[in-house]
Parts: structure tokens; C-alpha cells; sequence
């Protein structure tokens, strides 16, 4: 098995009133199970509201 790290990130406030960041994560985590991989909490990593024009995300960078 492979120690997976989940990243996900929603730009636009439709997409935050949406709860896509939701369905992301859930998609994620749903593939790494799929693979038969381990997700540890201490590695889902979330940007939440960061714009996709902004280089500032820190959370990517904390998984980085």
C-alpha cells in the first residue's frame, strides 16, 4: 500500500456556496481507497476560498 496526501482547493465563491470543495475531497478520498491506499488525516490538505490567481497557497505548501 502507498501512503497517499490529499490536496484540494476552490477558488470562486459559487464554487464555496456550491460545497464542491466537499464532492473534491470526497472524490479524492473515494480513488485513494479504490487504489487500496492509506489517506492519514494529517495529510488532507485544504485551500479553501484561495483564487486560482493567487501563487499564495499554503496549505499546498505545507504538503509540498
Amino acid at each position: 500500500m502507498i501512503i497517499s496526501a490529499l490536496y484540494a482547493r476552490v477558488s470562486t465563491q459559487r464554487q464555496e456556496k456550491e460545497a464542491t470543495i466537499q464532492s473534491q475531497i470526497a472524490e479524492i478520498k473515494d480513488r485513494i481507497k479504490l487504489d487500496e491506499n492509506i489517506l492519514r488525516d494529517d495529510l488532507i490538505f485544504v485551500d479553501d476560498g484561495w483564487s486560482g490567481s493567487n501563487l499564495e497557497r499554503p496549505e499546498l505548501d505545507r504538503m509540498r
